[in-house]
């Protein structure tokens, strides 16, 4: 990739859709031919804070951002007591969302509300300098790996966000197809990503983040977070949201396990029924499918998970709502939190 100067990323920006709020058509028109769109200033500052300040009371309880600090710094800590961890609320990410600011994009981008799924990553990317010579390693599309859930995702930067803190990249127009191998899925023991020669380095696109923008992309759009290296955590958090008008996977906790049949209490407090088969995917915290006793750690009584189910209930698609914890490299962890996900 070619470098505009030394350990700097020669990346064009997104357009800056703010104005096409004022002209919803053109923001669809936008939306249908990039997959993609970035807001600029649009969620309410304070609000933003208040979450970023979340992230930030968890970094010093696992010691990992000294007591007396203001920003993210990373201390060199990378060994982590779990038990410290506090999980992040959802009232935390149901809070910004229910913001004035953010529901106005969203609604204005939809023509009506939301429904929200409890997707969320609490993102704090650490530094990793080394990493810098393969900027777009982590592409990927998330589209590929949760099959019958065509969710819209909401990436907030929690601070701003440099070109040397990095943050997300992503290429316009790569909603429309897959660009995995065409066996992604021939073996589940195998995880297969995007090549490196299938998106051109010069597609990807990133602006500079601030605090209080807003980038919007489709469940197809290949992105990859870029390496951070700076000497603090880069802040952000995913939400995923689907129009009210598509049909809402099943959201619920298991109460029992017999076989591969799984009772789930879902939001209402009511049972559902369904059945796990070989052609299940049951999708990893990471992303990719996991098979055999690796399903328990997904698959447990009392998980929380989201199920895609056929006419005949049987699950398409079976994953845990997203770890409550913030999202530190498990490696650092010496005993990992309450109830992780695994």
């Amino acid at each position: 990739m070619t470098q505009a100067i030394p350990g700097a990323y020669d990346i064009e920006e997104l357009p800056n859709s703010t104005p096409l709020l004022a002209d919803p058509a053109r923001l669809r028109e936008r939306w249908q031919q990039d997959g993609v769109l970035f807001f600029r200033d649009v969620i309410d500052r304070d609000a933003v804070a208040r979450v970023r300040e979340q992230y930030l009371a968890r970094l010093k309880d696992l010691k990992v951002v000294d007591q007396a600090e203001d920003e993210p710094r990373w201390n060199g800590q990378d060994r982590v007591d779990g038990t410290k961890a506090r999980p992040v609320g959802d009232d935390i990410w149901q809070g910004l969302v229910a913001d004035a600011s953010f529901d106005a994009v969203v609604s204005t981008f939809l023509g009506g509300k939301p429904a929200w799924v409890p997707i969320v990553v609490h993102r704090t990317a650490p530094p990793a300098p080394a990493a810098a010579a393969q900027p777009f390693a982590a592409r990927h599309q998330d589209g590929i790996y949760n099959y019958g859930i065509d969710f819209i995702t909401c990436w907030v930067p929690l601070m701003d966000i440099d070109d040397q803190v990095g943050g997300l990249a992503v290429v316009p127009g790569s909603h429309t197809s897959s660009l995995y191998p065409p066996d992604v899925f021939a073996n589940p023991e195998r995880r297969v990503g995007i090549p490196a020669d299938a998106i051109p380095d010069k597609a990807w696109r990133r602006p500079d983040y601030k605090a209080g923008d807003l980038l919007m992309f489709h469940s197809m759009t290949a992105h990859a977070g870029l390496p951070n290296r700076s000497d603090q955590f880069r802040l952000s958090m995913d939400v995923r949201f689907l129009p009210l008008t598509q049909a809402r996977p099943l959201i619920g906790k298991v109460s029992a396990i017999e076989d591969a049949a799984l009772e789930i209490a879902d939001e209402s407090g009511a049972s559902n029924r369904v059945v796990i088969t070989d052609q299940t995917i049951v999708r990893g915290p990471k992303g990719h499918p996991v098979t055999g006793k690796d399903r328990e750690g997904i698959v447990f009584p009392g998980a929380d998970i989201i199920v895609v189910p056929d006419d005949q209930g049987q699950a398409k698609l079976v994953r845990s709502v997203s770890r409550k914890y913030i999202d530190l490299p498990a490696a650092w962890f010496e005993t990992l939190p309450a109830n992780w996900v695994k």
